[in-house]
């Protein structure tokens, strides 16, 4: 049963409403603008709706409903007015404090009835359109969930077969989830650059396939040697071929999200600021911006891995070496913020060695 409060210091109208509504309605009858105040306080559970009268003596009824505003348990209350003044500045304030309705007194038994219901009906509607869309809420972040439980093993299943042909590319791929991470907690921080930390989280994950398209390379090919400053001519299509393997079996054209990030960073990648790079000879701020981000942490790791005439770049050399690319192979803001996290760099390359 509904919980209905009504406060009027009119005892013959209080009595007449209490007898209107009592049989459908739980009726809480309330003579002054004080003692309504201290009820509503005091209940555990506040009612559903009040009826208050708007000329009371000491506290009157906007000066009720304002405390109420205040109040976190009693500012939803729908309020519906009663009043013997009949102009139309006492209505529209009366709205303006955020009265649902307003009845002028004298009213009939069956008027306050009917607005009543109508307040009641309403508010079992809204009600229903709440767990409606809590229910619907809760499908939409389990259908969520799942899907980011499907990429995580869809990515983890790719990395692990490319591990297996050339035995590198599967440890390179958590390295740089890891570098990225760190890289990208750097550029937040930093506040240079429109991204979040909800989007860093899936540029990370998504940057562990950048090299899918490694899986189409001929075997001869996959065993060439290479390094941070060579790379076999034939190696270099993996670009495409990733890019266009995502391109083909999800939308990328959306400008964010998992596919969209996955797309822009296989693709390109080994693309250079100054335009000289591959496939698309990019230059400047035409490079996607997680692109430009994944090329130096990439170029950092095959520097930390590959050898050079015999022997791998320590972490010093790798940063001094990256701090002179700035402006040629890599955005130079990008190469700033990054040799600001060298400390968290070398950790992560010292303990995966």
């Amino acid at each position: 049963m509904h919980k209905i409060m009504i406060v009027d210091d009119n005892m013959a109208n209080l009595i007449m409403a209490k007898k209107t509504l009592e049989d459908i309605y739980e009726v809480i009858p309330v003579s002054s603008g004080i003692s309504a105040l201290e009820c509503l306080l005091d209940m555990p559970e506040p009612p559903d709706l009040v009826l208050l009268d708007v000329d009371m003596p000491n506290v009157n009824g906007f000066q009720v409903i304002s405390e109420m505003k205040n109040v976190p348990k009693l500012e939803n209350i729908p309020i519906v007015f009663l009043t013997a003044q009949d102009d139309d500045t006492t209505e529209l304030e009366s709205y303006n404090l955020g009265a649902v309705d307003y009845i002028k007194k004298p009213y009939t038994s069956l008027l306050l009835k009917k607005r009543v219901d109508i307040q009641i009906k309403l508010m079992e509607q809204q009600n229903k359109l709440k767990e409606f869309n809590d229910s619907l809420n809760g499908v939409v972040q389990d259908k969520s969930k799942k899907i980011v439980e499907m990429q995580y093993s869809i990515v983890e299943m790719c990395v692990e077969l490319l591990g297996r042909r050339d035995g590198f590319s599967a440890d390179h791929a958590r390295r740089v989830e890891r570098y990225m991470d760190v890289f990208f907690s750097e550029i937040i921080r930093s506040g240079k650059y429109e991204v979040n930390a909800d989007d860093s989280i899936t540029l990370c994950f998504a940057s562990k396939i950048h090299d899918i398209g490694k899986m189409s390379i001929r075997d001869n090919v996959m065993i060439m040697p290479s390094n941070y400053m060579n790379e076999p001519e034939q190696m270099k299509v993996h670009t495409l071929l990733g890019a266009d393997a995502i391109a083909k079996f999800a939308n990328v054209q959306t400008g964010s999200g998992f596919f969209s990030f996955a797309y822009n960073m296989c693709r390109s990648h080994h693309e250079k600021w100054d335009g000289t790079g591959y496939p698309d000879k990019l230059a400047g701020m035409n490079i996607p911006f997680e692109a430009r981000v994944l090329a130096i942490v990439n170029k950092y790791d095959i520097m930390r891995t590959r050898p050079v005439n015999g022997r791998i770049m320590s972490h010093q050399e790798a940063m001094v070496l990256i701090n002179t690319m700035r402006g040629t192979f890599f955005e130079p803001m990008l190469v700033d913020i990054f040799m600001k996290c060298s400390p968290e760099i070398e950790k992560i390359s010292v303990h995966n060695k």
